[in-house]
């Protein structure tokens, strides 16, 4: 597991004011390092996650990894057991379709409104970022597909222009993303086939609402196909 490290401790504030204001910043970006590391698969499915091990990686006490953990408890992003441990959620193959099922509707809005807004530079700078993504699967370095992947989904969704929307969006790949490791189960990197992505391009060159939403549609449906052929067989098999 590779967390970003949110910050450095800061220097002892002069305020009890000042003490709250460092400790909430603090507890916020371990917050966001830790649904950053869960969106991208650097958390995988049942996971253990403990305070101690957190704050070590993080290079932060604990009390702000906990304080982030109990957020994301809330959130349904991570799940508190009977016996007080912490574990990133294991879903059913159903859970897992009704969350999918919720990204098609929102990305694909969020692709129609893109359409919308996107200059030539943007298309420009997602199709290096594919470029850099493509290269990276074929050199089977997987966790910097996955992160690269992100980058460009997000890049399109941010061009909707609508800040809920993508903060929704995020939410539930916050919920899915330690499942994205499973896609790349039984792949084999020399063997690249034409990506969604491509298509999506073309879409968003044409400034075309429908072609970008069937375009994103695809990708999510079609790229998580392992993953729903892998909880179909961990149902039937008990696993």
């Amino acid at each position: 597991m590779r967390l970003v490290d949110p910050t450095s401790p800061s220097e002892q504030p002069d305020s009890l004011s000042a003490a709250r204001i460092s400790h909430s910043n603090l507890s916020s970006k371990v917050y966001q390092a830790l649904r950053s590391s869960l969106a991208i698969g650097e958390l995988m499915p049942g996971q253990k996650l403990t305070g101690r091990m957190l704050s070590e990686k993080l290079g932060v006490s604990q009390t702000p990894v906990r304080e982030a953990m109990l957020q994301l408890v809330a959130e349904r992003a991570l799940t508190m057991n009977i016996n007080r441990s912490v574990t990133v959620p294991t879903l059913s193959r159903e859970k897992f379709v009704e969350l999918r099922d919720m990204r098609v509707a929102l990305e694909g809005l969020a692709a129609r409104c893109a359409a919308e807004h996107v200059q030539t530079q943007h298309i420009t700078a997602l199709k290096a970022l594919h470029k850099r993504m493509i290269a990276a699967k074929r050199e089977g370095q997987y966790s910097t597909t996955l992160r690269l992947n992100r980058e460009i989904h997000f890049g399109v969704y941010e061009l909707s222009q609508r800040e809920e929307l993508v903060a929704m969006i995020e939410s539930l790949w916050v919920r899915t993303g330690p499942y994205l490791n499973l896609i790349y189960k039984n792949v084999d990197p020399s063997k690249i086939e034409p990506h969604e992505h491509e298509a999506l391009f073309s879409a968003l060159k044409a400034r075309d609402p429908q072609a970008c939403e069937a375009s994103i549609v695809r990708d999510i449906i079609e790229g998580g196909r392992p993953i729903l052929d892998h909880l179909l067989t961990s149902t039937d098999t008990g696993g």
